[in-house]
């Protein structure tokens, strides 16, 4: 009985089943996402054969770990220990492929066993590369190519496979040129112990701890479960899968309210043969959970699908590797039937407390003759209307993917404009790394900005390092190394307190501060330093706030980066002459990238990679909007066969009836953007009330992202009409006039 009633109306159930589906292979999909990326890193850090990883312990990516290479002697004294290999992993940007990973080893240790060499040889002098399989394709390069890593040119000597995509989609070097590309001298990110027995490992890393309190010691296999990041990644993909999936539990609503309207009167002639309450529940349920199965199997289907295709893309090539996991079904399965049991415990109740009498007298909707004339807001308005519960849930359903539009659209405006309020209160020009993959990565030597500050045209030029660590109290926490006498430590204004005089001196931000329950005077431990509070700041932008200024100096002893900044922001005599600054710079640097300090954000990697993720995150939830439209209009249209049979019947051409039908669609758009734009500021503002990383999330909403909201859901409304109107108008109104 219940697949009998599902299929009374096998077009709505086929969109219901696809809008469970697409919001079910989303939370699938960035699950596999967020697992892929956890494997990768553990695959990394566990396939050379290492028990041990010690890396820095308030590292906030084992990317910015930075160890001393030279306590590997003393690690090997350790009873127990049987060899110590130092690694440095790096990630650099390529032509298309953003996160490039290169892995410095010491081509004598155990490590490099790991990389089998499937053509040429294994490295054995200087300025020599192997590269992955996949990377060799993707690039066309053989043995005795030259190979640019960070304008350093390498000879491929090998081709090696490991099994693993994200090191197949790299290369590695030699520990030395490692540390010399990525300007960290002497260091490496982590060490790789092995031991001489299993059961030694846990009392190797008692003693690691011991002797070595700030460095943080883990079984290789573990190290990825206990970072901050990993539980990062696992939140953002429920987190956005949900929202995703609660556009899936608004159609599964809509649709069995739609059902139980239509089957009133058969409701209220089973309550007068004697069927209980709960038994008019069970049929309602019953009908919402085998949709909602089917749609989970279907759902995991399409996850699936979008992983393997996600993971032949060359940007994210070996990214996901065994990120599909038999837990990624149970959590499919579990939101699934979570959607059934949220989408029918409503229309099961309404349908169970139908009075048998007044339900058998059922009619159909009221509704009044349609004018000879409509327009977008009278007819169409008051058409989409007669179902007010249907209509305010399609507006919901179809909101939260415009919501989510304007949510990611505004954290990145948000992202952009903080940073480009940096730069420009410091100077008119930025200098960054040209292919620096993320901010946090980037290097670039003083030199540059000794070079720079020489030009006649230049005024100023203000180093900035940029680090972040892991304090108690909040797992990111920005530290931004300027000199106290530069021109950009002025940006910082000073509300208690005063500025910096000394090394072991520190301002904090306004929000820093009060996440950290820390005044005037108070003292702070960020990366193995302890540090005076001395001076409270505000400057407005959320993420500078949520962070503290230490001398550059001391930025570039705790984050071992020697003679480094991130960027250098540049102020000109002449502002007009920014142009010709900017060449004459790029000209005598090649390895740097100037822009306008206004636009510099937007073309970093970390930028493009954010808006890239949410451009995919947003269509998403827009396709999901997209079928709930088209199955809110099919059932207006079903509902309306004999009234649109008598219009077509009085003279009504075709083309008025699309009109008519297309109108509604639009006008229900309209008003689900509105609903968007409400949701997606509430959302977003929401979000940025986090303690600990809602300052750097907050969002920027201006007029052009409404805007776009707005054409989302009115394009929405076009095509999701296009279906439902065709077969309006092709209804024939004899048959129309004895539909039932």
């Amino acid at each position: 009985m219940v697949l009998k009633n599902l299929l009374r109306r096998k077009t709505r159930t086929f969109l219901t089943l696809l809008g469970i589906a697409i919001g079910v292979a989303a939370v699938v999909a960035l699950g596999a996402i967020a697992e892929g990326f956890i494997n990768s890193y553990s695959t990394i850090l566990s396939s050379s054969g290492a028990d041990i990883i010690l890396a820095q312990g308030d590292a906030a990516d084992i990317l910015l770990s930075a160890v001393d290479e030279n306590i590997a002697p003393q690690v090997a004294s350790i009873y127990g220990v049987r060899r110590v290999a130092g690694a440095l992993l790096g990630i650099i940007q390529m032509p298309d492929v953003p996160y490039f990973v290169v892995m410095g080893l010491d081509p004598n240790e155990f490590a490099m066993k790991h990389y089998r060499v499937v053509e040429g040889e294994t490295i054995r002098g200087q300025r020599q590369v192997l590269l992955g399989r996949t990377a060799a394709k993707t690039f066309k390069k053989k043995i005795g190519d030259n190979y640019k890593l960070q304008e350093v040119s390498f000879k491929v000597v090998g081709i090696f496979e490991t099994g693993s995509g994200m090191e197949e989609m790299g290369a590695v070097i030699t520990l030395k040129e490692a540390q010399e590309i990525f300007k960290k001298p002497r260091q490496v990110a982590y060490f790789q112990i092995q031991v001489q027995r299993p059961d030694l490992i846990d009392p190797i890393i008692k003693e690691l701890a011991r002797r070595y309190p700030k460095l943080s010691a883990s079984r290789s296999d573990d190290y990825m479960e206990g970072q901050q990041q990993t539980q990062m990644f696992r939140a953002m993909g429920w987190f956005i899968g949900l929202i995703a999936v609660v556009g899936g539990g608004l159609g599964m609503m809509n649709t069995m309210l739609m059902s139980v309207f239509e089957r009133t009167r058969e409701i209220g002639t089973l309550r007068a043969l004697g069927w209980r309450r709960a038994r008019v529940v069970r049929m309602i349920l019953g009908e919402a959970f085998v949709l909602s199965i089917l749609g989970g199997i279907l759902g995991s289907i399409l996850g699936i699908a979008l992983t393997l295709w996600i993971n032949q893309l060359p940007a994210l090539i070996g990214m996901m590797d065994n990120a599909i996991t038999p837990g990624l079904f149970v959590q499919a399965m579990i939101v699934a039937l979570f959607l059934g049991a949220a989408g029918g415990i409503y229309p099961a109740m309404r349908a169970a407390n139908l009075q048998p009498v007044e339900a058998m007298r059922y009619e159909g909707v009221s509704v009044k003759s349609a004018q000879s004339k409509f327009h977008f807001g009278g007819i169409a308005l008051r058409n989409i209307f007669r179902q007010r519960t249907r209509t305010v849930l399609t507006t919901l359903a179809i909101g939260v993917g415009v919501g989510l539009v304007v949510t990611l659209g505004g954290m990145a405006d948000g992202m952009v404009a903080q940073l480009g309020t940096m730069g420009s209160k410091s100077g008119e020009l930025t200098i960054t790394e040209a292919k620096a993959s993320d901010m946090g990565l980037a290097a670039i030597d003083d030199r540059v900005g000794r070079w720079t500050a020489g030009l006649p045209e230049v005024e100023y030029v203000s180093g900035l390092l940029f680090g972040v660590a892991t304090i108690p109290g909040t797992p990111y926490f920005l530290v931004f190394g300027i000199e106290p006498t530069s021109f950009a430590i002025r940006h910082f204004a000073i509300t208690e307190g005063d500025r910096i005089r000394g090394s072991k001196e520190m301002l904090l931000g306004r929000i820093a501060a009060k996440n950290l329950k820390k005044k005037v005077g108070d003292t702070l431990q960020v990366v193995g330093a302890t540090y005076r509070v001395v001076g409270i700041y505000e400057t407005g932008t959320g993420y500078e706030d949520a962070g503290g200024v230490i001398p550059l100096v001391e930025t570039q002893r705790a984050f071992k980066k020697p003679n480094q900044v991130s960027f250098f922001m540049v102020k000109l005599k002449d502002p007009a002459k920014a142009d010709r600054v900017r060449a004459q710079i790029e000209a005598r640097w090649s390895q740097v990238a100037v822009s306008k300090s206004t636009e510099f954000a937007e073309k970093t990697n970390d930028m493009q990679t954010f808006r890239s993720m949410a451009s995919a995150l947003s269509f998403l939830s827009i396709l999901i909007g997209g079928v709930g439209i088209m199955n809110a209009m099919l059932m207006s249209v079903f509902e309306r066969t004999r009234e649109i049979g008598t219009l077509r019947a009085l003279g009504w051409r075709r083309r008025r009836v699309v009109g008519m039908i297309v109108s509604e669609s639009v006008a229900l758009a309209f008003l689900s953007g509105i609903a968007g734009i409400l949701l997606g500021v509430g959302l977003g503002n929401l979000i940025a009330m986090e303690p600990t990383m809602g300052a750097w999330l907050k969002g920027e909403y201006s007029f052009r992202l409404f805007a776009q909201a707005i054409g989302i859901a009115l394009v929405l409304g076009g095509i999701g009409a296009l279906y439902p109107a065709w077969r309006a108008a092709n209804l024939s109104p004899i048959e129309a006039l004895r539909y039932e």
